[in-house]
């Protein structure tokens, strides 16, 4: 019986064992980088905003393969170690940075419209 489950992990990644297995790891690094819902940053209010079951769910609603679902679960994971707990994007920054490199970058003119200092959530 274990062998069938260890089998259907490595197999099908659609399956209730894989999928539960990637929930652990979201929920895990969750935990551990304690994204902002007050954030400024759109992707921490996102993530903070979301079980892992749902941040999973919609992982797998984006994927058209294992290879996609696998890619795009490790580039979550990835993105909640990184920032653990820091801001993803320094407000204070992007105020300060010519608006010509702001378009380079593909963040739009007007992103910091009504985000002030004060607006900016203290990091710990």
């Amino acid at each position: 019986m274990a062998s069938g489950r260890a089998e259907q992990f490595m197999t099908n990644w659609t399956s209730d064992v894989f999928r539960d297995r990637c929930v652990a790891q979201i929920d895990s690094a969750l935990t551990q980088s304690k994204p902002r819902s007050t954030s400024t940053d759109p992707v921490e209010k996102f993530l903070a905003q979301k079980s892992s079951k749902e941040l999973e769910e919609f992982v797998f609603s984006q994927a058209k393969s294992r290879e996609d679902y696998v890619s795009l679960i490790a580039e979550m994971l990835m993105m909640l170690r990184q920032h653990g707990g820091k801001p993803m994007v320094d407000a204070e920054v992007l105020a300060a940075a010519p608006p010509e490199v702001l378009e380079a970058a593909g963040i739009p003119s007007d992103f910091l419209n009504g985000h002030t200092h004060e607006d900016k959530p203290e990091t710990e």
